[in-house]
């Protein structure tokens, strides 16, 4: 618990957002993450003045991963399911990236799949960059659980792999196995935070669904992760069968969710809105953890957030975006 609350407390404060944003170049911002932040431990040996915006990146999630088994390393935790579940979501993410390049035609998932996640995850991410259609991707994932997840969604000659569905039951898979943890079943703190981010997921799933592709109730029901908590079953449905948009706020507002959510910020952006407070939700998270196991899961969406954050920043100033956008655009 020592040891997780040292390193959140390294975590990038607002200013160090601030001076990031400022920066004029890639180079910039990577030499100040190297000389004023943590970040220097994974920068040390990088020459800054020259770096690819890809090569940061990479760079940074490698860090992040190492982070996280840094610390279950230090306790000798990584056979428990619980600090081991970031090989889970490593792989349920790449088999769900190798599904969009094969829909897309595309071939350069090598340039992004975490390589150095291999000795770690049940099936070979080499192998995953090289499969080019569903029926090799159920070849390579023959040995693991994730061939009969997917089996079901074969398509037809000349179809599109059903992606939604694919997600759908890949993501559910991946909080049934959590929650039904050793560690995380005899935890309420760990049930409470892992159900309550799955509603949360649900609702901006939910109201994307509902606001840029006018989806209805059964549609939209078909493509959330079947697992309630703070919002009972009715309750969701009554969300996902609001008129529009609109309504789906206004149906929000009187939920468990809807009433922490700040008024200014649902009105100028729900989905920000909604961001935003799965991101406070952890930190209250983090803060009132009674276990070292409860604490670790909040650590790891935090540290996570942050990642993606620098992601935006730098994503930001390579395509000359105005401060203002690229801070609209950060989840704090």
């Amino acid at each position: 618990m020592a040891k997780l609350h040292a390193i959140v407390g390294a975590k990038l404060r607002d200013s160090d957002y601030h001076q990031l944003m400022s920066c004029s170049n890639v180079a910039d911002a990577a030499d100040y993450l190297k000389r004023r932040t943590y970040y220097s431990r994974v920068l040390e040996n990088t020459d800054t003045d020259k770096i690819h915006r890809g090569i940061l990146e990479n760079l940074l999630r490698r860090g992040f991963y190492e982070d996280c088994y840094r610390i279950t390393n230090f306790e000798k935790l990584g056979d428990d399911e619980v600090y081991n579940h970031i090989v889970l979501k490593t792989e349920v993410d790449e088999i769900l990236i190798c599904i969009t390049h094969i829909n897309a035609g595309t071939d350069d998932q090598i340039s992004t799949i975490p390589i150095y996640m291999n000795r770690y995850t049940c099936f070979d991410l080499m192998e995953l960059a090289k499969v080019r259609s569903f029926s090799e991707l159920l070849k390579l994932l023959a040995k693991t659980p994730y061939a009969a997840l997917l089996k079901k969604y074969s398509p037809k000659a000349g179809e599109k792999i059903n992606y939604q569905a694919c997600e759908l039951a890949l993501r559910s898979y991946f909080y049934e196995r959590l929650l039904g943890s050793r560690t995380a079943a005899g935890d309420k703190d760990i049930q409470a935070y892992i159900c309550a981010q799955i509603d949360m997921i649900n609702i901006i799933n939910a109201y994307r669904l509902k606001k840029y592709y006018y989806a209805d109730y059964e549609q939209i029901k078909s493509l959330m992760i079947p697992i309630y908590r703070r919002i009972p079953e009715r309750a969701f449905d009554q969300l996902y069968s609001a008129v529009d948009s609109e309504d789906f706020i206004r149906i929000l507002r009187s939920t468990f969710y809807g009433r922490k959510l700040d008024e200014a910020e649902l009105m100028k952006s729900p989905e920000r809105a909604l961001q935003k407070e799965r991101y406070r939700s952890a930190k209250r998270s983090f803060a009132l953890a009674k276990s070292p196991p409860a604490a670790y899961l909040t650590y790891v969406y935090l540290a996570e957030t942050e990642l993606k954050n620098i992601i935006r920043i730098i994503e930001g100033i390579r395509y000359s975006l105005p401060v203002e956008e690229i801070a609209s655009l950060l989840i704090l």
